[in-house]
């Protein structure tokens, strides 16, 4: 009996190979149609050392460079720190706290003799000018440092009270405009500098040196009259302190006066302390002068 089914019908064959299109050449060759890759370039062995010595000496580079860079800090923070340790930090007393100095040492003497002044120079100027500066700087130069001189150039309107002429009995004093300056930077500082001036003063016989820059000196003057005063001070040297690198002296004062001729208002009696540092050249340099009321 026919069900309707063929079983005769062929099913395909699934085992039947698909074969792939071939493309004739022009010299009969087949040619496959799927595309092929292009071989990757392969780099050589010495390429690859190469690339690895550069990196390595840009890196040896930049290790040298910071570690210069590094030592040029260190170097200036060090050069920083040294100097602000001479500036204040250097003193022959060690110690943090206050010292008291014997006031017979040769170092109080001598520090104390570089500012005290009397009392026709106190009234002369009495406040720390350039004036003064010069003048205080003056006396501080040695006597070696002067020699006879002349009055050539030597303007006789400039100074008050004071002439220069030649014959006669005077012979003027002069010295080097150089040995001024080495006294005022041992006496004020490394880092200070004055115009110079001729040195008197107050306007009175006090000093009495011209400065001639054409000549780079200082001549003496001749004075005619001697400034007396009425006016009295009695002035000790009473303390001298060290803290670190600073020196502090303490001078007692009292002026006196008369009832007709009182003192003026800028003497005042009391205490007066003078203070020092010491600075990149183991000099103490005079830095003020501080009124104490005590009376």
């Amino acid at each position: 009996m026919n069900n309707g089914v063929n079983n005769n019908i062929q099913q395909p064959n699934i085992n039947t190979t698909m074969q792939q299109p071939t493309v004739q050449s022009v010299n009969g060759v087949g040619q496959s149609l799927q595309p092929q890759m292009p071989p990757m370039p392969q780099q050589s062995q010495p390429t690859l050392e190469k690339q690895k010595k550069t990196i390595n000496i840009s890196l040896i580079l930049i290790f040298i460079i910071l570690l210069l860079a590094g030592f040029s800090i260190y170097s200036y923070l060090n050069y920083k720190s040294e100097i602000a340790r001479l500036n204040y930090e250097c003193s022959p007393v060690k110690a943090m706290e206050e010292v008291k100095l014997d006031l017979n040492s040769t170092l109080v003497k001598d520090l104390y003799n570089k500012v005290y002044t009397n009392i026709r120079e106190d009234i002369a100027q009495f406040n720390l000018t350039d004036e003064l500066k010069l003048y205080l700087a003056f006396k501080q130069i040695p006597s070696d440092k002067f020699y006879d001189s002349n009055c050539n150039l030597f303007d006789q309107t400039s100074m008050k009270l004071y002439s220069c002429t030649t014959g006669g009995d005077f012979v003027p004093k002069a010295f080097k405009e150089e040995s001024l300056q080495l006294e005022v930077k041992k006496l004020f500082g490394e880092k200070v500098t004055l115009e110079n001036k001729n040195i008197q003063l107050g306007g009175i016989c006090l000093g009495g040196y011209q400065y001639i820059a054409e000549r780079g000196e200082y001549v003496e003057g001749n004075c005619g009259e001697y400034n007396s005063t009425i006016y009295r001070a009695d002035k000790k040297l009473v303390e001298a302190v060290s803290t670190q690198n600073t020196i502090k002296l303490k001078e007692e004062v009292r002026y006196y006066g008369n009832e007709k001729n009182p003192i003026p208002d800028y003497l005042k009696s009391g205490d007066y302390i003078y203070t020092f540092r010491l600075d990149t050249n183991y000099n103490y340099v005079y830095v003020n002068k501080e009124y104490v009321e005590k009376y």
